[in-house]
């Protein structure tokens, strides 16, 4: 299945059967590491930043400010 990394914007290939959503996926283009999302029965990338950001919210208030 072909992904597009949220950096760079290149597509390349991942194994569906390999990976579950919340693995992390190393880009082959840029390197940049990204979290599987899936969205309708689909797989997604997102920057693993993104994956705190709830966590820090949760944790610390929505007036929460990463430097």
């Amino acid at each position: 299945m072909k992904v597009k990394c949220p950096k760079c914007k290149e597509l390349f290939e991942i194994d569906k059967n390999r990976y579950d959503e919340g693995d992390s996926v190393e880009c082959s283009e840029c390197g940049v590491s990204s979290i599987v999302v899936v969205k309708k029965g689909k797989m997604l990338l997102e920057p693993e930043e993104n994956k705190y950001d709830d966590i820090d919210e949760e944790y610390f208030g929505e007036d929460y400010e990463r430097d």
